[in-house]
């Protein structure tokens, strides 16, 4: 773990030489000692909160991820499992298709977002059901209706401006991420990663069966609820930031566990430095080979996919 720490320092400092303008390492440094010049200072700024914003979502997404496959015993299970994200884009692009400001997007990507989750938890009420198999049946319903609530979006938005917002909003980018952005949102994403690994051993527990959870005092279902409820929020959180960012929340939690095993008390901080450092390699990527930054979601898929066929291939039996 703490080889993986030292290898996310040492691509911050990568990051923020790689970009549009390429800079030294000495610049790197000359921003943190306050020498650099002025225009060197302005894009190592911005480059920095970039990289802040990317580490927190990175280490949310993949520590959601992997609680998600510990609650559901389900190792397919991803950050939206229960809509979330589907949710949230609904959100941003209502606000995108009456015009705006960039933080009421991401104020309705966030609030829609926690909107569709109770909508899933209604409907598992309704199925009086105490598995965690109906709980995912009602999070694909809100999905799948979700999804055609922001089809019904993308007909009526403008082709030439509304639509390439709404459609770059799923793909997910960092390119608008500022200061503001990052305070307003930021104190979710680390209230919600610190709770998780103060928690993981919770999902240990959870592993076991019911009447075995009971008599060491513990309460399943309220614990169970907790630990999807900080997940949901890490999602919400991450998609009202930067958009939708497919694989991350999949494929990392089996990229830790394959490092350092199953036991969620090392796999889950451990899932948190991987994402980390696999969407800053993506995001560096992705503002790097392209005069206009790539969607994060294309780099994050061409990375993805190949990881995790090789996951499933190595594991296959352990994987569902």
């Amino acid at each position: 773990m703490l080889l993986a720490g030292l290898l996310l320092v040492v691509l911050i400092i990568i990051s923020m030489m790689m970009g549009r303008y390429n800079l030294s390492v000495s610049d790197v440094f000359k921003y943190f000692t306050g020498s650099a010049s002025s225009s060197t200072q302005l894009i190592l700024k911005l480059r920095f909160i970039r990289i802040i914003a990317v580490i927190l979502v990175g280490a949310g997404l993949s520590m959601a991820g992997a609680t998600f496959q510990a609650v559901f015993n389900n190792g397919l299970a991803s950050p939206n499992i229960l809509g979330v994200a589907t949710g949230s884009s609904v959100g941003a692009a209502f606000a995108i298709l009456y015009g705006m400001p960039i933080y009421v997007i991401e104020i309705s990507a966030f609030v829609m977002g926690l909107i569709t989750v109770f909508l899933t938890l209604l409907i598992d009420k309704f199925l009086h059901s105490n598995s965690g198999i109906s709980l995912i049946l009602a999070g694909i319903i809100i999905a799948g209706l979700m999804q055609s609530i922001l089809g019904s979006i993308k007909y009526i938005a403008d082709p030439e401006d509304q639509l390439q917002s709404i459609v770059y909003w799923e793909l997910g980018s960092f390119m608008k991420v500022d200061l503001n952005a990052l305070i307003s949102v930021g104190p979710i994403l680390v209230i919600g990663i610190v709770f998780l690994i103060l928690a993981r051993w919770r999902l240990n527990v959870l592993s076991l069966d019911v009447a075995t959870v009971k008599t060491i005092g513990i309460n399943p279902k309220l614990n169970r609820n907790l630990m999807i409820l900080f997940a949901t929020l890490l999602t919400a959180a991450s998609v009202c930031l930067c958009g939708v960012i497919g694989w991350i929340g999949l494929v990392v939690p089996h990229i830790s566990r394959s490092i350092v095993g199953g036991d969620n008390r090392v796999s889950v901080p451990m899932t948190g430095i991987v994402g980390a450092i696999l969407l800053v390699i993506a995001d560096t990527l992705a503002r790097s080979i392209s005069v206009n930054d790539i969607p994060l979601s294309i780099v994050t898929g061409f990375i993805g996919v190949p990881i995790f066929i090789f996951i499933l291939l190595r594991r296959k039996s352990s994987i569902v």
